[in-house]
């Protein structure tokens, strides 16, 4: 009897652990965030693993040179909640420029942001 209450209690600690680091993690991440996936060799599509927007809102793709916005090269609209396996069509200006994403609201604020260095 003393084993089952042992394994219980280790089931019931290891739950609340993992409830706990995952609740951690979203608050971390906020409401909003973007997880850029792998890139494509062909240059011609942005690929993002997921984005989380809290109402509908666009997620735009820019080159960055020297730590500074150059270009738009393209942006595609996202639903509120998650957004899996997002793809945004790029103009040829992505071939050898770094990427920022950027999410942004209806009333043109930015709710997120992730850069990408070496998008070559």
């Amino acid at each position: 009897m003393k084993r089952t209450t042992t394994m219980t209690f280790s089931l019931k600690t290891l739950t609340a652990a993992a409830i706990v680091a995952v609740a951690g993690t979203a608050a971390v991440a906020g409401p909003n965030y973007i997880i850029p996936g792998n890139q494509s060799a062909t240059k011609t599509v942005a690929n993002v693993e997921l984005v989380r927007a809290e109402a509908p809102a666009t997620l735009e793709v820019y080159s960055v040179h020297g730590g500074e916005r150059v270009a738009l090269l393209g942006s595609t609209d996202v639903n509120a909640g998650a957004n899996t396996d997002v793809k945004v069509s790029l103009d040829a200006g992505a071939a050898q420029s770094n990427l920022e994403f950027v999410l942004v609201g209806s009333n043109g604020a930015t709710l997120a942001d992730k850069s990408i260095n070496n998008y070559q």
